[in-house]
């Protein structure tokens, strides 16, 4: 999604964080921000989870070819059994705090 013009199409990315450090998979980054269009069409447990993300360390999984960022959390359920959330969010919205070794 645009956040500049709100076009509503997928732009070109660069991979850098807020502070202009190159992002890579593997990389361990922390989510600053999370936009309120990652939660459009979620499951509310899925928007719970999510949401509960912001400020927390995680890995990148993967930069797709449009430059978003993919991580994931594993949420356990009140039943105990435990719940993949996958998402994207835009490079700026990091902090790189550890390269990938």
């Amino acid at each position: 999604m645009c956040d500049q013009c709100a076009c509503g199409e997928i732009h070109e990315l660069d991979p850098f964080d807020s502070e202009g450090n190159i992002l890579n998979e593997g990389d361990q980054v922390k989510i600053l921000h999370i936009p309120e269009w990652v939660y459009g069409g979620l499951r509310q447990d899925s928007v719970e989870a999510i949401r509960a993300c912001e400020g927390e360390t995680m890995i990148i999984d993967e930069i797709d070819e449009h430059g978003y960022v993919w991580v994931q959390k594993i949420a356990e359920n009140d039943n105990g059994s435990k719940r993949v959330h996958s998402f994207s969010n835009e490079p700026q919205n990091f902090l790189k705090i550890r390269q990938n070794s």
